[in-house]
């Protein structure tokens, strides 16, 4: 089982306001503490056109990581692919991949926000085509490993047979991320793949290590406004097979219980169990989420050389089911 740390989206909130130069310092003094560490790979976020300043342009927030890191793997979780110049976002990716020993991992996805695609001059519409399109040629000319982000079992399952990587949302059960690992492996099955490495299902998750009752409570805080944000931005899970649909917008209360229930927090024990049955769902890769709404720099430090020190060491030969 491989471990990574995100999502970073460089943001000022209301809640944690801070001038963007600072953002970006952090981001880079983050980095060096999560490959300190022995973390694989740190993730970054992409959105447009929120109050709060949210990262916009990933591929130079990933430079100004790869340019102060050695071994760090950066990756994009997600590049909203149909709004961008696919033509520029290989070229880029290319070099960015080139001048870093292949450090870069590019992650794309559909976008959701009718703002975004309004702002950007993109017919809602046309996302799909677009996505397609763009996924094509950076298959062809970006030169880093491609993965997609997804909530739905055809997304996922396409992207298996493609080849790619998934990234699964925090907010996710397990039983649904049991889901949607199974349609990705079956879409590589069927993609004609036989005797080839299956590409890697990577689940993010809110994930502390701590066994007072203070500071579970403080973190769980943190947990819920974090998804406060994301209600901000229009976030939903939809509705899959017997998985109820987790809408911020018609029932925001039990979509924040539900989102904050699927936390992982408790002795660190605890914590390596249940990142073991995440293994037996079918995920190869945990990207802790612990760049949390209201969570102090010093904090996150510390739940990241917890994770290293106490869980980690406890998972490094398990594999998915």
């Amino acid at each position: 089982m491989r471990f990574g740390v995100g999502l970073w989206c460089l943001q000022s909130t209301a809640v944690s306001p801070r001038h963007h130069v600072e953002a970006y310092r952090q981001l880079r003094t983050d980095a060096r503490v999560v490959e300190q560490l022995g973390f694989g790979d740190l993730w970054l976020s992409e959105h447009h056109f929120f109050y709060d300043g949210y990262c916009p342009s990933l591929l130079p927030a990933a430079a100004s990581v790869l340019a102060v890191t050695e071994r760090l793997r950066v990756a994009t979780g997600m590049l909203l692919l149909p709004l961008q110049d696919p033509r520029r976002v290989a070229a880029a990716a290319r070099s960015l991949a080139q001048r870093s020993a292949g450090r870069l991992d590019l992650g794309v996805a559909l976008g959701y926000r009718d703002v975004e695609f309004d702002g950007k001059g993109v017919p809602r519409k046309q996302r799909a085509g677009r996505f397609a399109a763009g996924l094509d040629l950076l298959e062809a000319t970006a030169g880093a490993p491609l993965w997609v982000g997804g909530a739905t079992p055809a997304v996922i399952g396409r992207a298996g047979a493609r080849g790619h990587g998934v990234l699964l949302s925090g907010a996710n059960p397990v039983a649904l991320v049991r889901d949607l690992a199974s349609a990705h492996r079956r879409g590589w099955e069927q993609g004609g793949r036989p005797g080839g490495r299956r590409p890697p299902v990577a689940a993010l998750r809110n994930i502390w290590v701590t066994g007072d009752a203070a500071e579970r409570a403080a973190v769980l805080a943190w947990v819920r406004a974090s998804y406060v944000v994301y209600a901000g931005l229009g976030w939903s899970v939809p509705a899959q097979g017997e998985h109820a649909a987790m809408d911020f917008r018609r029932d925001m209360d039990r979509a924040l219980d539900e989102a904050v229930a699927t936390t992982i927090i408790g002795p660190a024990p605890q914590v390596v169990d249940e990142l073991a049955a995440l293994a037996d769902a079918g995920v190869d890769h945990v990207v802790c989420r612990v760049l949390l709404e209201g969570a102090p720099q010093a904090a996150v430090h510390a739940v990241l050389r917890r994770l290293a020190e106490q869980v980690i060491p406890a998972l490094a030969t398990v594999e998915a089911a």
